[in-house]
């Protein structure tokens, strides 16, 4: 049984940083700031931290990624967003990392590779809209998306790389592909389910809808 523990932490944008253990290791999953408040939680748990997951490059997701000298794994197309204070929103707030991205300990995904915890497989679900290289991580019952899928809407595609026909499929390939009853935890906002996005997501049911009709007209 996993054991996931939602840090909101807060910043200039609050967001939500996850705590995935199974068998006493963690991995971290964007840890966007208040790296002390981490730190806290996972020292009090004493948890073996195993590495740190990011869905995107953010300054929101990011701010705190030095909380602990473990491997930070990012998809390969985040990569350029991830070192490049432009693209990942730093330069925004007019401020800098408090770390430099050549101490990290940087590991970079895609669908192939092979991540676990406790015996169990995380999945790599690549889900590109909000940022190019933006993904979502599924493991047992519970996936989690990022700035991809929130509760009754979905991530902006006006921030670099975004793009709205591809964050259009990356929704639709991740509601109608996951079972009903899976839990959503995204980055921000409360945690909602596959079956109940399929039913109140505005942006879902539209573009649902136009696929729909796509594939009518040929």
């Amino acid at each position: 049984m996993n054991e996931i523990e939602k840090l909101r932490l807060d910043g200039e944008i609050p967001m939500n940083c996850y705590v995935l253990a199974r068998n006493n290791e963690c991995f971290i999953i964007d840890p966007g700031y208040q790296k002390e408040l981490i730190q806290e939680y996972v020292d009090s748990k004493g948890y073996t931290v195993k590495g740190i997951l990011l869905t995107h490059a953010h300054i929101d997701h990011i701010e705190a990624l030095d909380c602990y000298d473990v491997p930070v794994y990012l998809h390969e197309k985040e990569y350029e967003i991830l070192i490049d204070n432009y693209n990942n929103g730093f330069e925004f707030f007019g401020k800098l990392p408090n770390y430099s991205f050549e101490s990290l300990d940087i590991r970079l995904v895609n669908e192939d590779s092979e991540l676990n915890i406790g015996g169990e497989k995380i999945e790599i679900i690549l889900t590109p809209g909000h940022t190019i290289g933006s993904v979502c991580y599924v493991i047992g019952h519970d996936i989690y998306s990022g700035d991809t899928l929130f509760e009754a809407t979905v991530g902006k595609w006006d921030r670099p790389t975004g793009n709205v026909e591809e964050l259009r499929v990356s929704v639709l390939k991740l509601i109608n592909t996951q079972p009903d009853y899976m839990l959503v935890h995204p980055g921000h906002g409360r945690s909602t389910t596959i079956g109940v996005e399929k039913q109140i997501n505005p942006f879902y049911i539209k573009w649902s809808q136009e696929e729909l009709y796509s594939h009518l007209e040929k």
